[in-house]
């Protein structure tokens, strides 16, 4: 199992539409799975996980029926896994699906693009 920590490297590329409560952001990685983890200063003793398996890799998904087409593998380095994070996410995709991340004006700002 390993865990890398993404919160600095997030907030330099969002700079101020990180959520002010949010005091962790990483990945965690096993050898099945990865994980988006947060905690958040409201509650220091819980770690709340995201499994990352149903992120898609668009290049991948018409393979779907025969290979894992998750853009997330934990049989990569969990370093290419953070670069796919930090590079691939797009901040509305982040929103719609993984609250408590960015601001609550930069919630609204990324959901009046749909």
């Amino acid at each position: 199992m390993k865990r890398i920590n993404l919160i600095e490297n997030f907030r330099f590329k969002y700079k101020n539409q990180i959520h002010p409560d949010l005091i962790y952001l990483g990945l965690l990685q096993t050898s099945t799975e990865v994980y988006l983890e947060k905690i958040l200063d409201s509650d220091l003793e819980v770690i709340i996980q995201h499994n990352l398996e149903t992120v898609y890799d668009s290049d991948l998904e018409p393979l779907r029926p025969n290979i894992s087409a998750s853009l997330f593998n934990p049989f990569i380095d969990i370093n290419d896994n953070a670069s796919k994070f930090l590079l691939h996410m797009d901040p509305l995709s982040i929103v719609m699906n993984y609250t408590g991340i960015f601001s609550e004006d930069a919630t609204e700002r990324f959901l009046n693009f749909i």
